[in-house]
């Protein structure tokens, strides 16, 4: 079954009338998928209940069609445990659900003793590290294809009820003309960069990056990169959420030369990091920053984790695609040669070349939508209903 196009419809037909409870952890700034799911439910005519702690979106949630119903979160003292499953396990009943979502982060054991009283499926996230419950769920929806693939091969069963999901991006957000300019100025002086500076922006790069972006800053500065006034650049490290400052990354810049050339910074703004950016290198393993930079159109170096291997799915690049269909580049893990020829080639783009890749970036990003994520999510819900696959 495909969760979009033709089918859309027949799924929307199958839920509609339906009284979904999704669980979540807590309704902050992390469950926004959630909220954009109950919005999606309640256009396609089902009852879409959340259920957590208060929060944030509660009011979000509830403008867009949603039912807020407070719940305690998750704790681990085993009486009050004990008390908050039986309580979700009541309300479960006396609202008539019809099949439980259990968000990642949630109390999946308390979600499925829950489903099990009210007679409904139980759909769960799979978090890597968290206890096997997510696993016995009637539907399993993991969020990294390395996670999915592990847990098949230790449970072959698993398959028929094991589907590949992704956290969605809200392209009316992320696209060139919802970012003001001014936007894309302020971080230019907070940078203290001039207009013609072109940026190599680090977004949601691990740590243990840090020392491979100063290497390949420090190999290209030799190179004499960075002395070109005809297209000067900046490497800068974007810092990501609860990421401090590091003195150890401005000493080892200060270390390899690299006083002006390498900047760091906290800027909560991402959409103007990207459309600011020359070049934007992001983590494999991030899918979602990697289709943000990818909506706003900007040149993209997605660098695989150590020990990765296979396909990569947040870009389009040699030698999964020919190179005419490239939508940025992969570097493999390892010494920082990958990385600087890779950096170089994309900042010698032209302008109708970086054209052209922005516009095949910007349609592959639509694969990473929230619309899409909430269809494929909302299939495996229709599953329980009666469509066929």
């Amino acid at each position: 079954m495909t969760p979009w196009g033709a089918e859309g419809e027949m799924e929307g037909q199958a839920l509609f009338g339906r009284t979904i409870l999704q669980v979540v952890p807590a309704l902050d700034a992390g469950a926004s998928a959630c909220v954009e799911l109950a919005a999606s439910l309640a256009d396609a005519g089902a009852r879409a209940l959340v259920a957590g702690p208060p929060g944030l979106l509660a009011s979000e949630l509830q403008a867009r069609g949603g039912v807020f119903i407070p719940f305690a979160e998750a704790t681990r003292i085993p009486w009050q445990a004990w008390r908050n499953r039986n309580r979700l396990a009541k309300l479960a009943v006396r609202e008539g659900v019809e099949l439980i979502h259990a968000r990642a982060g949630a109390d999946v054991p308390g979600a499925l003793q829950a489903a099990r009283q009210a007679r409904a499926p139980l759909v769960a996230d799979f978090e890597a590290g968290q206890d096997t419950a997510a696993l016995d769920a009637d539907s399993i929806v993991f969020y990294s294809r390395e996670e999915m693939e592990a847990a098949l091969a230790r449970r072959p069963a698993l398959a028929a009820k094991a589907f590949r999901g992704f956290h969605g991006v809200d392209l009316r957000l992320f696209s060139p003309e919802a970012v003001d300019s001014a936007r894309v100025r302020r971080l230019r002086e907070a940078l203290g960069v001039k207009a013609h500076v072109r940026l190599v922006v680090a977004l949601g790069l691990p740590a243990e990056r840090r020392q491979t972006f100063l290497t390949a800053a420090a190999q290209l500065k030799a190179k004499h990169f960075f002395a070109n006034e005809a297209q000067e650049a900046r490497f800068v490290w974007l810092r990501g959420e609860g990421e401090t400052a590091s003195p150890t990354f401005d000493a080892e810049a200060a270390r390899l030369g690299l006083e002006g050339a390498v900047l760091q910074i906290d800027w909560p703004d991402r959409a103007a990091a990207c459309l600011a950016a020359a070049v934007v290198i992001a983590p494999a393993s991030n899918s979602a920053l990697c289709a943000e930079a990818q909506a706003l159109g900007a040149p993209l170096v997605v660098m695989e984790a150590s020990g990765g291997a296979g396909e990569v799915e947040a870009v389009l690049a040699p030698p999964q695609v020919d190179p005419g269909s490239r939508t940025g580049w992969l570097v493999a893990p390892g010494p920082p040669a990958g990385l600087i020829r890779t950096a170089e080639e994309a900042l010698r783009l032209g302008a109708s070349a970086r054209e052209n890749l922005a516009h095949r970036a910007r349609a592959h990003a639509r694969n990473f939508s929230t619309e899409r994520m909430n269809a494929i999510t909302m299939a495996v819900y229709a599953r329980h209903f009666g469509v066929a696959e």
